[in-house]
């Protein structure tokens, strides 16, 4: 029969070698609890309040998908290394060719389904918007756009876009978008 001592070198143990699994299931488990104590406090939500509790699960998602690009490229590049050089000649080539038929393909059907199917015409523009260019912008929307802006999905995307909620007003449950 086991000591006390041993039995708590074996949890130890058990969990210095899986301590990222334990703490990924309790995170599961908690977000869980979470969601089901968010629901039985309150059963209806307005829209500013469900905005208020995605945001923190949105920056999560950003998080996650900005080291997704880095994962990759690093384990690419790391196969790559480790192939001899007939051999990563010949899968360059092939993933090559493969980019260039699948571009080609996705141009072309692109193409005659614009032709076809004729987007943006046939619909009436809303004349009232078009000419406004107010944005009523309150301080937590201003708070949350500037975390959002540290934390991009994408590192290519982060130089070249700019992300703006749109404004919900807490009077009014129903949602305004105005171009800023």
């Amino acid at each position: 029969m086991p000591t006390k001592e041993k039995i708590v070198l074996i949890i130890r143990g058990f969990f210095r070698t899986n301590l990222l699994t334990v703490l990924a299931v309790f995170g599961v488990l908690a977000g869980i609890a979470f969601g089901f104590i968010l629901r039985a406090v309150k059963k209806d939500w307005s829209q500013r309040e469900v905005v208020y509790v995605r945001f923190i699960g949105d920056l999560f998602l950003r998080m996650l998908k900005v080291l997704i690009l880095p994962l990759i490229i690093a384990s690419l590049v790391s196969a790559i290394g480790s192939l001899d050089l007939t051999t990563s000649g010949r899968i360059g080539v092939r993933a090559t060719a493969f980019y260039m038929v699948t571009t080609f393909c996705a141009v072309f059907l692109g193409i005659i389904l614009v032709i076809i199917i004729r987007p943006g015409t046939g619909g009436e523009r809303n004349r009232e918007l078009e000419g406004l260019k107010v944005r009523n912008v309150t301080t937590p929307d201003t708070l949350m756009d500037l975390i959002r802006n540290m934390l991009p999905p994408n590192i290519v995307q982060a130089m070249l876009e700019q992300y703006q909620t749109n404004v919900i007003y807490p009077g009014n449950d129903s949602i305004r978008k105005y171009s800023s």
